[in-house]
């Protein structure tokens, strides 16, 4: 099983590209001889409170505790934190300026996770920002190197982020949730693990893996894996774009003192993009919700499957898998386009589709492949006196939309094939070419590349629905990597 999940989610779009970096530290949980950080025999103990800008700084394996990140901005300068693995550890090949490689031991430094507590984003105005957190991981599978149906703790996910039980996030970053003064520029985590607190956090407090309390402007998140949050995923106002890609996000919880989501957004935000993520077990108001004064435009959701497990009995959405609620909030231009959506579930008939209540909101919704969804009758569509383009899309054994459909659609509510290799054991690849679920319509770029990298149309010149293209019977299937499950490449 684990093999055909890597098969599947392969994304090819992922290099590695060197930069000439500053001078490398060398940091572990414990120190070692002049605790200098000037290398692996001399490493410090813990980051600094004040890091350089321009630098790197290498973790080696180990529980670090909580860090607050307070480093003053310096134009755009930026610092990485970057876990050290056995294919760079900071030597001059690997782009530092000093070579920090004296004292390197890979079994007991860089065979297993560096890992946080907490990791604030605190400081004085202006918000730190220009920081790069990087697991440095190898994998090209959405999440970073592991198995979504296994607790084994991924060799790609260098970095790693643990909540506990009624903390509030694990990543906070800036202050001041409500003036938008307070901006906290380009972050980018990649090959990060983070865990919440779970269900056993019972909506006691909000709990968010990203909270944003000021503004995350450009942020990027690509090839994280999030897991089990105490209420959201994301809790993000005021900020202009922010992409999460290439991620593995899997089962929140939702109370009454808690409402869950995926994306939670207030005040002003604009410019989001998720793409080739998999996202299990969202339960809560929605996916993508727009709450409190929210004004939020330009939301692209593509090329993602949303799923749940076979067997399931966890709650869904409650409004939609877009939300746009409250009185005097407004979302303009969100598309969901080539998405696949899998044996889910809502609580309210209707509630897997959009909901609004305040201004008038504008959605696309195209080329989408839903299959199985229970009970029947589950997506509507609420525009609260906005406009919806919508069309090309697949209901498969899903029951009849309430509203919204037209001539473009294929709605078949029970009896329908199954288009997927085998969705249950995280296949998501399309079985084979069938009516149900070609005849997409075309569209520019992004959407004319799928989850794997494949262009659209397939080489048949067929446009297919969801988040894969049919490349034929014939097409062999990418080679996995070999670097999975806590083995180190050569």
């Amino acid at each position: 099983m684990h093999k055909l999940v890597v098969t599947v989610l392969l994304f090819l779009g992922t290099t590695t590209v060197m930069h000439s970096l500053g001078a490398c530290h060398a940091v572990g949980a414990t120190a070692a001889g002049d605790g200098s950080g000037s290398n692996w025999s001399n490493r410090m103990k813990n980051l600094p409170a004040t890091l350089v800008r321009g630098d790197t700084y290498y973790l080696a394996d180990g529980n670090y505790g909580k860090y607050t990140f307070t480093t003053p901005n310096s134009n755009t300068t930026r610092i990485t934190i970057k876990k050290a693995q056995a294919y760079d550890y900071g030597r001059s090949s690997d782009g530092c300026s000093n070579d920090i490689s004296t004292g390197w031991d890979q079994s007991s430094m860089g065979s297993g996770q560096a890992n946080w507590a907490e990791f604030y984003g605190s400081g004085t105005v202006p918000q730190p920002g220009y920081l790069t957190l990087d697991g440095n991981g190898r994998s090209t599978i959405s999440g970073c190197g592991i198995s979504p149906t296994t607790l084994t703790s991924p060799y790609d996910c260098g970095l790693k982020i643990t909540a506990s039980n009624g903390q509030d996030s694990d990543f906070d970053i800036g202050q001041n949730n409500n003036d938008g003064q307070h901006r906290s520029p380009s972050w980018t985590i990649r090959y990060v693990e983070v865990q919440g607190g779970g269900d056993a956090n019972n909506g006691a407090q909000s709990e968010e893996e990203i909270r944003c309390r000021g503004a995350c402007d450009d942020f990027l998140v690509d090839h994280v894996y999030f897991h089990d949050t105490g209420c959201d995923f994301f809790k993000i106002p005021w900020t202009t774009s922010f992409i999460v890609q290439n991620s593995y996000i899997k089962q929140n919880k939702s109370s009454s003192t808690c409402h869950g989501q995926l994306w939670y957004s207030e005040v002003n935000v604009s410019n989001v993009d998720f793409h080739n993520n998999v996202i299990q077990d969202i339960q809560g108001t929605g996916i993508w919700v727009c709450l409190t004064g929210c004004q939020a435009s330009n939301f692209s959701i593509y090329n993602n499957v949303i799923w749940r497990p076979s067997g399931s009995n966890r709650p869904g959405t409650s409004n939609g898998i877009f939300s746009c609620i409250n009185p005097g909030n407004r979302c303009t231009n969100w598309s969901f386009i080539g998405n696949d959506v899998i044996n889910y579930t809502a609580d309210y008939a209707g509630a897997l589709g959009t909901h609004c209540d305040g201004n008038p909101n504008t959605f696309i919704w195209q080329n989408n492949l839903f299959y199985g969804i229970t009970p029947a009758d589950r997506i509507d569509f609420q525009l609260c006196g906005g406009s919806l383009t919508e069309g090309n899309n697949s209901y498969l054994n899903s029951g009849t939309p309430k509203s919204g459909t037209n001539s473009s659609d294929i709605i078949v509510p029970s009896g329908a094939p199954n288009p997927f290799t085998d969705w249950p054991n995280t296949v998501f690849t399309l079985a084979s070419q069938n009516a149900d679920w070609t005849g997409g319509q075309a569209l520019n770029a992004p959407y004319n590349i799928d989850f794997v990298g494949s262009p659209r149309p397939g080489p048949d010149g067929v446009w297919n629905r969801g988040a894969f293209q049919f490349l034929g019977t014939t097409s062999s299937a990418p080679t996995p990597p070999t670097n999975l499950q806590g083995v180190v490449a050569p």
